[in-house]
């Protein structure tokens, strides 16, 4: 099955404004106790979507 190029920036977006969340925590921007751990979860969880598109789509290559 073939991802999608939207698909992979739509994610890519996501994994961003969640880092751009977690720095206005990290300097004190923001505060909440959750941040952390929906940023960090959202991070992850689009960085190993980013490496199984990959795989999946080399395999169509």
């Amino acid at each position: 099955m073939r991802i999608s190029k939207t698909l992979q920036i739509t994610v890519s977006i996501i994994g961003l404004l969640a880092a751009l969340v977690y720095m206005f925590h990290f300097f004190n921007l923001v505060s909440h106790p959750y941040i952390p751990a929906i940023c960090g979860g959202l991070l992850i969880a689009s960085y190993l979507f980013g490496i199984y598109a990959k795989k999946q789509n080399q395999k169509f290559d």
